[in-house]
């Protein structure tokens, strides 16, 4: 066939569809329901990337704030090793005054403003330690905490089993961890005859 058959042919289609109503309404028919079929697969699509869209909102969402915690808790404990190089001073602090007699500092002057120095520098430390979120916590006459406290020896005493007769070492917090647990010696409760 040669072109001009081909544009003859699709002419006489055409008049036939023109004329026939039959074949107008088919047409129409056929494309409201492929129209349809576009509106309803063009809102599917719309729901798919609003759904990733909101789901990558949160994940972003998610990421910054476990990125600003992480900041905030390098920045709360970023002392922390810096702190434990300065508990054994606070260590040594509290034994010199733990080494000196009360009846031996009132008679002597010296010792008295040495005393007093020591007392100061140690409040001081303590002071910008806990400025630091570095606190120390007590442990004498508390129940034992393996999370808390070292045990170094258990004693016969009139407490009860499991309750701390003597604190050798401060324990120490940052923030809400752990920093040093105390060093303790526990009861076990008063001697069996």
């Amino acid at each position: 066939m040669n072109p001009k058959d081909n544009i003859e042919k699709n002419k006489d289609v055409q008049k036939k569809n023109i004329s026939n109503p039959k074949n107008k309404n088919n047409a129409s028919q056929t494309n409201t329901s492929e129209l349809q079929k576009t509106v309803e697969e063009l809102k599917q699509k719309l729901k798919d990337v609003e759904d990733k869209l909101l789901r990558s909102l949160a994940e972003n969402d998610n990421l910054r704030k476990r990125h600003e915690k992480e900041t905030e808790d390098n920045l709360k404990y970023a002392t922390k090793n810096f702190a434990l190089s300065l508990l054994p001073a606070t260590d040594n602090f509290q034994r010199a005054m733990n080494s000196v007699k009360n009846e031996n500092v009132e008679e002597n002057k010296v010792l008295k403003n040495l005393v007093i120095g020591i007392q100061a520098i140690e409040k001081e430390l303590g002071d910008a330690l806990e400025k630091n979120g570095i606190k120390k916590f007590d442990s004498l006459d508390q129940k034992f905490n393996p999370e808390l406290h070292q045990a170094v020896s258990k004693v016969n005493s009139d407490k009860p089993d499991g309750i701390i007769v003597e604190e050798l070492q401060k324990g120490f917090m940052i923030g809400d961890r752990l920093l040093r647990p105390a060093m303790v010696i526990v009861s076990m409760g008063s001697e069996k005859k």
